[in-house]
């Protein structure tokens, strides 16, 4: 009996373990202007924080500088357990977490993921608008750091850029890829994480 219910222990120990330790990116609303700021506070907490930034030329009165902007302005992501988001809700400058009616809502894990490996190296990439753009073919990326996301083709200033959508934050970016890299994906897939 007593070893029917070590057992028993044993594997509610590794349910919950592993319920304790899934992280997943949250996406947490910020004061305006105070997502570097914000990024640098949970950065210097060993919070695994993501603030994606996109370079842009700014004319000033004597001279036109390249500045970093973020590229969801009033947004920062933390990849962390969802009982820590709590925590994170306290930090100076943080309003509240996008959330689901009282539930906060974690990102898609491959969608921020391949923003960051974006980032990470160096590819260009832009904020858009959604109104006006005039979505293409549903293409799949099979090559380089982007591998395995998918995206819709769009003409942005004669180049062909992959379209990659953060769908939380009804927010899309361009991303610019090589054509060698994606390939026509036969349908379009919806993944629900």
């Amino acid at each position: 009996m007593s070893f029917a219910n070590s057992e028993a222990n044993s594997k509610w120990m590794v349910y919950m373990l592993s319920i304790s330790t899934h992280r997943d990116w949250y996406a947490f609303r910020v004061r305006p202007r105070h997502e570097k700021s914000v990024s640098r506070l949970l950065r210097s907490r060993c919070c695994s924080e993501f603030l994606p930034l996109f370079k842009t030329r700014t004319r000033w009165s004597d001279r036109i500088a390249t500045v970093e902007r973020p590229l969801f302005p009033g947004y920062i992501f933390c990849e962390l357990e969802r009982h820590e988001v709590g925590s994170i809700r306290l930090t100076p400058g943080i309003f509240d977490v996008v959330r689901a009616g009282s539930n906060p809502l974690p990102a898609r894990r491959d969608e921020v993921e391949s923003l960051l490996h974006a980032v990470r190296n160096d590819l260009p990439i832009e904020p858009c608008e959604v109104e006006g753009l005039s979505g293409g073919e549903w293409l799949h990326v099979v090559a380089g750091p982007l591998s395995g996301i998918s995206g819709s083709l769009v003409k942005v200033s004669g180049e062909d850029r992959l379209l990659i959508s953060i769908e939380l934050l009804h927010r899309q970016v361009l991303v610019e890829l090589p054509l060698a890299s994606i390939e026509l994906a036969r349908e379009r897939m919806l993944k629900v994480s």
